[in-house]
């Protein structure tokens, strides 16, 4: 049987229909969706507003005292030191809890001696030792200068192993100022026994001036010694118009000299005219109180 032979003209016209077809069946089609131009550039947006959380409100310590900064030029500087303490443990407390940069002298060897030493560290005062020499008429007089003291009497090697003995029930004491010592502050050997242990340990010596014929400031001095001397008295007298009037006197003095420091004890009438008064005290008065020994040259 013989083939059947398709034509050329046959395969043209079917190739066409395909190709017609096609071309209508794309065109039915909705179209896809268009290639993704370049990334389009970001809407400009008002920035976040930065939530900064409150600062936490500060919590009361128990040593709110803290390192004053330096006066500024011409400004009068004054010092406060309480001194006899070490009897009891409750002044030594309720001075730690001042803002204020008062000094405290604690007594040698006593029951509270180094408890109150370390309560006033803690609040951030300056310590000292309050060290007992020896005053005139003694032994004879009634007064009783306490354990620790310096006599004039002892041997150079005694009044160093005495001073040192005192200093150990006195922890962390940055200087010294004499209890009494009218006669001791007046002999420039002992001093100079005195103020040589001082040199050894880089301590301050402030001179309680328990009398006029002090050789104490010279003398430490002289031994390069860091050295201020007491200029007021606060309570003589202790009722609070008569410290008030000590604390007014300081201020003259400071005032004329550039810086004054005044020793008080503590009373119950001293503490709480210091209580009341100190708060305002340096912008009413226009002074900077400051640490003991920022005042020792």
């Amino acid at each position: 049987m013989a083939r059947r032979r398709i034509s050329r003209a046959t395969v043209f016209f079917a190739l066409l229909s395909l190709v017609l077809a096609a071309m209508l069946l794309w065109k039915s089609c909705p179209p896809g969706p268009p290639a993704p131009p370049g990334r389009p550039t970001p809407r400009p947006t008002a920035p976040r507003a930065r939530v900064t959380p409150a600062p936490a409100r500060p919590t009361p310590s128990r040593s709110p005292a803290h390192t004053p900064a330096p006066a500024p030029p011409g400004v009068p500087r004054v010092a406060l030191v309480i001194d006899d303490l070490g009897n009891e443990l409750a002044p030594a407390e309720r001075i730690a809890q001042w803002p204020r940069p008062v000094a405290g002298a604690v007594l040698p060897g006593l029951r509270w001696s180094a408890d109150s030493a370390r309560a006033l560290a803690r609040g951030g005062h300056e310590v000292l030792l309050h060290l007992p020499m020896e005053p005139e008429g003694y032994p004879n007089s009634r007064v009783r200068p306490g354990p620790g003291l310096i006599l004039r009497s002892q041997s150079d090697a005694e009044i160093a192993a005495t001073l040192a003995s005192d200093l150990d029930t006195v922890p962390g004491a940055a200087g010294v100022n004499n209890h009494m010592g009218s006669a001791a502050t007046a002999d420039p050997r002992v001093m100079r026994a005195v103020v040589r242990l001082l040199s050894d340990r880089g301590l301050f010596f402030l001179d309680s001036r328990t009398t006029d014929a002090t050789v104490a400031e010279r003398t430490a001095a002289e031994a390069s010694v860091r050295t201020v001397a007491r200029r007021v008295f606060l309570d003589d007298v202790a009722t609070a118009d008569a410290v008030r009037a000590q604390l007014a006197q300081l201020i003259r003095r400071a005032r004329q000299d550039g810086s004054a420091v005044a020793i008080g004890h503590p009373h119950g009438v001293t503490l709480s005219v210091l209580e009341q008064d100190l708060p305002d005290w340096e912008r009413r008065e226009g002074v900077r109180l400051v640490k003991v020994s920022e005042l020792a040259k």
